[in-house]
């Protein structure tokens, strides 16, 4: 048997040698090529442009009949394989035409100590146009874990010695990214699951503190969404290798067992270290917390602990501190303490525990050194060998072009698969209890352009044909007379998921407008430019509310990655590495009901033609939020939100003397703390929380889908009385999203959501048929009947896009009956033949 893994884990080793010793062995005998760029002057311009030196079809194999063709393809070494995608995917549209399928293998000239790449580029199924093709793309070289691919290729050629015929599903399956998320998300379960039943976390407040496991589902969420973020960011080199190297470790922990049950002393003395006062502070400011300064220092969780009786370190504070210091300081919140101080009613402050960060060890979470460095036993494995068997990248993939890697969308995926664990208090799935199940990227991708397009439609009149160039993923550049006026309109888009759930819709719409933006603007062609662009985006356009905690952070999280994608490190640490801090989400992702709204008195609106300041406030108060945004250090943040609660309660009290809101409404709009990561708040209010005063561009999403009499009725008894037109007892929680979402538009703007379809059918979708009506303009209806969407429910789905308009009776709609799952990627093509 070859030993792939071998090859693939270490440099390019030559064309020659890879066909000989990798593709030989399972596709068989093959014909030799010839060196493109000599031939085809056109392909030669291209590649030149796009920094490639030479392009060889090396080699092609019979495969059923058809041409399995081989690329070698080399680039200068100048040029990184990560920036040159644009000209890449050129070059390999230029010859999908030709073939049903190619395998490329993407290298530099000085193979040294650099990563390759191997990619089979596949034609969709029915496709007569390249712009279908997908590639699916492994990273590979001495830095790279190759035991995904490895072992594929091993069965491959087992299936070959064995006489067996290697299908197109077999290689297809051989470059399957579900396969690898299905395989990670196993082994992360597992291991979440183990970590359940050993793991403590400190509850209460002041002295009746106590070790707990009541919370661990929620802890342990946030502990895994943490650990993968740093592990993610490890692929830009920010995080040193000792801190999960157990031999380095046994030099630097005192009394280090690494397969220990008993004992947390790595958790406590390195990870939450890690966390909270070196990914969260800032280099210069970084050091211990000192016994001489304790009653100064109470309350503080940006300084490194250490045991309080006996240090975890061998050796010095100082050390410890100079370890820490090729991380930079990323900033955001993600790993802001969430244990917190509260003033008693004797006016004392008072520490309450939920991160556990202490000097105490009762005051201080509890995660044995086994869940982290385990060695395989009794179905149980330690955390860091289950992350170092897998590839992560910090790019996003996209439809057409797949790195079988685990990318930032696996945490939206892990997250809502990590809520289908069984929840003891319900007697249900939590995810059953939340509704809420992870959008396939097909679907985002295709909401997000239908949305998009019918906005620019609808500001600023573009034509058919332009709007071909612009959503042609063939296109790179696009030069039209009316390209500012495009270019403002996606930059001041506002754009609003209200039930976002871990950022698929946020991101999607994030992705698509800096795609575009590029495409009109070619300034937009450096690392630095597009972190600006994406900052402004996320600052200005991007909206998100959730009604679970978990689910905020880890949509922050995901547009954390996407702004340190477009940054690399460099040596300066008084300069942070180069790395600009992170900005804070908290006024753009929020915890809240997005269902309940703190209206008006409707008969004192009049009253607002005389101003008493309530204009002035909430001015304060935006530009308040917008220099929190921004702010890095924890001072600062704290300044600004003593301000912006000072701000939030003299506000609410002119809104109560305008006798706008009732008394109680007002102290719940003051009460209302976005920077309270374990609150949800239980309204929602565009104007009080994002500042947006006349609606939203685009709404969209996928909102949970939960019967409202389900639990005896609760949630049919809250919603009521919120005077929703499509509310029936009997009905769904989507229904009232519709309604809500609507509500949330300016005029003239859309809606796109992905729903069950039973409002179509359903008594209870009587009233929402009849409010889409009389209100709504439906543009599009593409009933999904038995196609099964969500790989995780059975639900049946549809996505209905409508404007808030009159209804002008000219809906495009389609039912997919014929439709399988994986045509989902050319969903906009089957629609445009089938709809009526």
């Amino acid at each position: 048997m070859t030993n792939f893994r071998q090859i693939f884990e270490n440099d390019w080793c030559g064309i020659e040698n890879f066909l000989k010793e990798v593709l030989s062995p399972v596709f068989g005998d093959y014909e030799q090529g010839y060196d493109i760029l000599t031939n085809d002057p056109e392909v030669r311009q291209k590649a030149e442009n796009s920094n490639i030196t030479e392009i060889r079809h090396a080699a092609s194999f019979d495969f059923f009949g058809s041409e399995l063709k081989v690329f070698d393809i080399t680039v200068g070494d100048d040029k990184k394989l990560e920036n040159n995608k644009v000209g890449i995917q050129a070059i390999v549209r230029q010859y999908i035409n030709q073939f049903e399928g190619a395998l490329i293998i993407f290298h530099h000239q000085n193979v040294e100590n650099q990563e390759w790449r191997f990619s089979y580029v596949e034609k969709r199924a029915n496709s007569k146009d390249s712009t279908s093709a997908k590639r699916y793309t492994y990273i590979l070289g001495k830095e790279h874990p190759a035991r995904t691919i490895s072992e594929r290729f091993d069965d491959l050629e087992s299936k070959k010695n064995k006489g067996e015929t290697i299908l197109l599903s077999d290689l297809t399956n051989a470059f399957s990214v579900e396969a690898l998320t299905k395989q990670f998300y196993q082994e992360l379960f597992s291991w979440y699951t183990w970590a359940c039943k050993l793991s403590t976390y400190p509850q209460g407040k002041g002295s009746s503190v106590k070790q707990t496991d009541k919370n661990n589902e929620t802890n342990l969420i946030r502990l895994i969404t943490r650990l993968m973020f740093v592990w993610f960011i490890k692929q830009k080199d920010l995080i040193p290798s000792w801190i999960f190297d157990e031999q380095e470790l046994k030099e630097i922990l005192s009394d280090f067992d690494s397969q220990n049950t008993e004992k947390g002393n790595y958790y406590n003395a390195v990870i939450q270290n890690l966390f909270f006062a070196t990914l969260n502070k800032a280099i210069a400011e970084r050091g211990f917390t000192d016994d001489d300064k304790a009653y100064l220092q109470y309350g503080i969780k940006t300084l490194y602990r250490d045991d309080n009786k006996k240090s975890f370190f061998k050796v010095s504070h100082e050390e410890i501190t100079r370890l820490f210091s090729s991380v930079p300081f990323l900033n955001g919140g993600l790993f802001e303490c969430l244990d917190k101080l509260e003033t008693s009613e004797n006016g004392n402050n008072i520490q309450i525990y939920n991160d556990g960060f202490s000097r105490e060890k009762d005051r201080r979470a509890f995660i044995p050194n086994a869940l982290f460095f385990q060695k395989e036993k009794d179905g149980h494995e330690g955390i860091v060998h289950i992350l170092n068997r897998y590839n992560f990248t910090v790019e996003e993939n996209t439809p057409s072009d797949v790195q079988v890697a685990l990318d930032p969308e696996l945490l939206g995926k892990v997250f809502e698969n990590l809520l289908g664990t069984y929840n003891p208090e319900t007697s249900e799935t939590a995810r059953k209890d939340s509704g809420s199940f992870y959008t396939p990227r097909e679907i985002v991708n295709f909401m997000v352009d239908e949305s998009i397009k019918n906005y620019l439609e609808n500001s600023i009149k573009i034509s058919s044909e332009q709007f071909s160039q612009l959503f042609d993923d063939n296109t790179s550049e696009i030069k039209f007379n009316d390209n500012g006026k495009i270019l403002n309109a996606l930059t001041s888009i506002k754009v609003l998921d209200p039930a976002c759930g871990s950022g698929a819709f946020p991101v999607g719409i994030l992705q698509r407008l800096v795609s575009l933006i590029r495409k009109l603007d070619s300034s937009y062609d450096s690392k630095q430019s597009l972190y600006e662009l994406k900052l402004h985006l996320i600052e200005n356009c991007i909206f998100g509310s959730d009604i679970q905690t978990i689910a905020v952070q880890i949509a922050k999280l995901r547009f954390f990655i996407t702004l340190i994608c477009e940054q690399e490190k460099g040596n300066d640490a008084k300069n942070n590495y180069g790395f600009d801090p992170l900005p804070n989400l908290e006024t753009k992702f929020v915890a809240a009901n997005s269902l309940i709204e703190i209206s008006k008195k409707e008969e004192n609106m009049a009253l607002q033609l005389f101003d008493n300041g309530v204009s002035q406030t909430r001015e304060e108060l935006k530009n308040i939020r917008a220099k929190h945004f921004s702010s890095q250090t924890a001072k600062e943040k704290m300044h600004y939100r003593t301000l912006d609660k000072e701000c939030r309660e003299r506000l609410a009290k002119l809104l109560e003397q305008d006798r706008l809101y009732d008394n109680e409404d007002a102290k719940q709009l003051a009460s209302w703390n976005p920077y309270d990561q374990n609150a949800v708040a239980d309204f929602f209010d565009a104007n009080w929380m994002f500042g947006i005063e006349d609606g939203f561009d685009i709404v969209i999403g996928n909102p949970p889908y939960i019967q409202l009499q389900n639990n005896s009725g609760k949630l049919a008894k809250l919603y009521e009385n919120q005077n929703y037109k499509a509310f029936a007892k009997t009905g769904d929680i989507y229904c009232l999203f519709y309604e809500r979402g609507f509500n949330l538009l300016k005029d003239n703007a859309h809606l796109c959501f992905i729903t069950s379809n039973k409002w179509m059918r359903a008594g209870y979708g009587e009233k929402l048929r009849d409010f889409f009506a009389k209100n709504a303009n439906p543009k599009e209806l593409i009933d999904f009947a038995g196609v099964k969407v969500f790989e995780s429910a059975t639900v049946d789905t549809n996505i209905l896009l409508f404007q808030k308009a009159q209804n002008q009776k000219q809906t495009l709609a389609c039912v997919t009956k014929n439709m399988k799952y994986d045509d989902l990627g050319n969903l906009s093509h089957f629609i445009q033949q089938n709809s009526s």
